[in-house]
C-alpha cells in the first residue's frame, strides 16, 4: 500500500522540478510525507506548523494540480508529527502484525470481485484463420499488459466474439495478478452513464469520484466504444482518460464495431489515439471455423448432435455470427426433443431447418451483397455493369447509394470492405451510407423504395 502512495508522491515531486527552486523543493516540499487517503483528500504527514503554512502559502496551488492530476483527488489535509499518533489510531492505520504505521489506499486496488464472465476465457474461443491474429495479441496482452499493443483495438461485426476477448484478457489477467493490479471493464454506454449521472448529483464530487475510478485502473477494457460518436463531453472526457492512462504505462483495450477511420464523427485526437497501437479486425467464420464453433457449443452445453449434422450446418449458417449460430443450436436440439428425439440428426436438421419460420431464423435465405445488387437493379433499372461502374451520372449515383446503404445494414462487414466492392475508398462508401441513412428519416418516397428494395433481398 504503502509503494502505491510514495510510487504518486514521485510523480508529484517531479511536477514541482523546475517550477520552484531547489531550496524550496528540499527545504518545504520534501518535508510532506503522505499517509493516507481521507474520502477525496490526500493527507500528509508534516514535521510541524512552520513547513505545513509555508506549503499552503507559496506552493499549494501547484500541490492541488499535482494531487488531482496524479492522485484523482481535489483535496489535501496536513496532519502534524505531534498528533500523529491519534490520526493513526483514528483511523485504524497501524499494523496489527508489528504496530507500525499502516497507510491506507483506495479499497479498489485490493478489494475487487472478478466483474468479468466466466464463460468467455482463452479455452473456451474457437481459434480459426479469421481470429487466428486478434486471439494472439490479446494472449500476449493478457500476459504481459502495458508492454506491447497498446492500445489494443478491436473491432467486428456484432456477434463475432469481441467482447468473449474482452473478458477472456480480463479472466486471465485477474487470474494471474489478482489483488496486484485493478482491473476495470466498463461498456461506452455505462461509461456515458455513469459520466452523466455523477455530473447531475454534483458536478465537482462527481468528477473526482468518476475520475478516481477510471484513471486509477491498471488495465481499462472499454466495449462498444463506437457510442461515444456524436456526444463531445463525453468525447472529451474520454480523451482526457485515455491520454492519463496512456501517460501512465496503463493498458488500455477498446472494442467497436468499425475501425476508428470509419468514424466520421469521432473526434480526429481521439482517432489518433485508436489508431497509435495494435487495430485488429474480428471477421466473419469461415466453414472451417464454424464447424468448430458449432462442435464447441455442442460440447459445452451437452447437445446431441450426429456428426454428420455438423458440416451441413456449418455450410448452411454461412452468414450467421457466432452468436446466431448458438441460437440456432439451441433451438434445433429444443425442437428436435419436442419431436421426442434424443440426437438431432441429419434429417431432423434438415426438417427443423426447412421449417426456419419456426425456428425464428431464416437459414438458406441470407441477404448477400449480389442479392442487393441484384434487388436494386431490378427495382431501380440500372445494369450491374453500371452499377459497379465508374460513371457518376445522377440516374446510377442514388441506386449505387442505396447499394452500399443496405449492405452496411445488412451484411455485417468494415465500410473499406463494402466501398472495395464498388471500386470506391471507404470514404466515399460513408458519405454514401449516411446520406441515404439521413433521407430514410425526411423523406417518405425513399424510406419506401429502400424498403421494398429491402424485402426484395430477402425474398431472393
Amino acid at each position: 500500500m504503502q509503494n502505491f502512495l510514495d510510487k504518486q508522491w514521485q510523480e508529484v515531486l517531479s511536477d514541482f522540478e523546475g517550477k520552484i527552486s531547489a531550496v524550496g523543493l528540499d527545504l518545504w516540499v520534501k518535508k510532506l510525507k503522505p499517509i493516507h487517503i481521507n474520502g477525496d483528500a490526500l493527507v500528509f504527514l508534516t514535521p510541524n506548523e512552520m513547513v505545513r503554512d509555508t506549503v499552503l502559502r507559496m506552493y499549494n496551488d501547484l500541490l492541488l494540480q499535482s494531487v488531482e492530476k496524479n492522485f484523482k483527488l481535489s483535496q489535501v489535509m496536513f496532519v502534524l508529527e505531534s498528533e500523529s499518533e491519534e490520526y493513526i489510531e483514528k483511523w485504524n492505520l497501524r499494523d496489527s502484525e508489528n504496530g507500525e504505521p499502516l497507510p491506507e489506499v483506495l479499497s479498489q486496488e485490493v478489494k475487487h470481485e472478478n466483474p468479468f464472465n466466466p464463460r468467455y476465457t482463452f479455452e473456451n474461443f474457437v481459434v480459426g484463420t479469421t481470429n487466428q491474429m486478434i486471439y494472439a495479441a490479446a494472449r500476449a496482452v493478457a500476459e504481459q499488459p502495458c508492454v506491447r499493443f497498446n492500445p489494443l483495438f478491436i473491432y467486428g461485426g456484432v456477434g463475432l466474439g469481441k467482447t468473449h476477448i474482452l473478458h477472456a484478457i480480463g479472466n486471465f489477467v485477474y487470474e494471474r495478478k489478482k489483488g496486484q493490479i485493478k482491473l476495470v471493464y466498463v461498456t461506452c454506454e455505462q461509461f456515458a452513464n455513469d459520466f452523466y449521472d455523477l455530473l447531475q448529483h454534483s458536478r465537482e464530487k462527481g468528477m473526482v469520484e468518476f475520475r478516481k475510478k477510471y484513471r486509477l485502473a491498471d488495465v481499462l477494457l472499454v466495449d462498444d466504444i463506437q457510442f461515444i460518436i456524436g456526444k463531445d463531453k463525453l468525447q472529451e472526457e474520454f480523451f482526457h482518460t485515455f491520454n492519463d492512462l496512456f501517460q501512465h504505462g496503463k493498458q488500455i483495450i477498446i472494442s467497436s464495431d468499425r475501425p476508428p477511420k470509419e468514424m466520421t464523427t469521432l473526434e480526429d485526437r481521439l482517432k489518433s489515439r485508436f489508431s497509435s497501437g495494435l487495430i485488429q479486425e474480428i471477421a466473419q467464420p469461415d466453414l472451417e471455423t464454424r464447424m468448430m464453433i458449432i462442435r464447441k457449443k455442442v460440447d459445452m452445453e451437452g447437445y446431441q448432435f450426429e456428426e454428420s449434422t455438423i458440416p451441413m450446418l456449418a455450410e448452411r449458417l454461412e452468414r450467421y455470427n457466432i452468436r446466431e449460430i448458438e441460437g440456432v443450436l439451441g433451438k434445433l436440439y429444443f425442437f428436435a426433443n419436442l419431436h421426442g428425439k434424443a440426437v438431432v440428426d441429419r434429417a431432423v436438421a434438415e426438417e427443423m431447418l426447412a421449417k426456419s419460420h419456426e425456428l425464428d431464423v431464416s437459414v438458406g435465405r441470407v441477404v448477400t451483397s449480389d442479392k442487393i445488387i441484384d434487388a436494386v437493379c431490378r427495382k431501380t433499372g440500372v445494369t450491374r455493369e453500371e452499377l459497379l461502374g465508374k460513371k457518376r451520372n445522377k440516374e446510377l449515383v442514388e441506386p449505387r447509394q442505396i447499394c452500399i446503404y443496405l449492405m452496411w445494414k445488412n451484411l455485417n462487414i468494415p465500410m473499406s470492405s463494402i466501398g472495395k466492392i464498388f471500386n470506391r475508398d471507404h470514404t466515399t462508401a460513408i458519405h454514401a451510407r449516411d446520406k441515404i441513412s439521413e433521407l430514410v428519416k425526411t423523406d417518405k418516397i425513399m424510406k419506401r423504395l429502400v424498403n421494398e428494395i429491402e424485402n426484395l433481398a430477402n425474398k431472393s
